[in-house]
């Protein structure tokens, strides 16, 4: 089975960014969402979930949502607007047993993410 994983991090305060909402989807053919995985951060930031990808089209696409802005919310009053409430990353898995480790720096009003193996 391939793996699903990342680390938040909380980029204005340089820490792991612990009970960030992570939601999974398989993208269907019908455009139709349906739900591999529901977890929260651990308090180091890390998520990792296996998925079972064999049956799938090598370029099924899935997203990964991550809850930045409930994140941040919770954490007090923001210096102005937050205007991004989730960050979206689409990818496929083309090996069905390989690790797509995608770790993640959020703040309020941005983010970035890379594919690391």
């Amino acid at each position: 089975m391939a793996t699903i994983s990342s680390h938040v991090l909380n980029s204005v305060d340089g820490t792991h960014a612990g009970g960030v909402r992570v939601q999974c989807w398989r993208i269907l053919d019908s455009g139709a969402r349906e739900s591999v995985f529901d977890v929260r951060s651990g308090e180091d930031g890390r998520i990792g979930a296996t998925v079972d990808v064999d049956a799938d089209d090598p370029e099924r696409v899935y997203e990964v949502e991550f809850h930045t802005g409930d994140y941040f919310e919770a954490r007090g009053p923001a210096e102005d607007r937050r205007i991004m409430r989730t960050v979206v990353l689409r990818l496929t898995m083309p090996d069905a047993e390989a690790k797509y480790h995608m770790p993640i720096i959020a703040g309020p009003h941005g983010y970035s993410t890379w594919w690391s193996q």
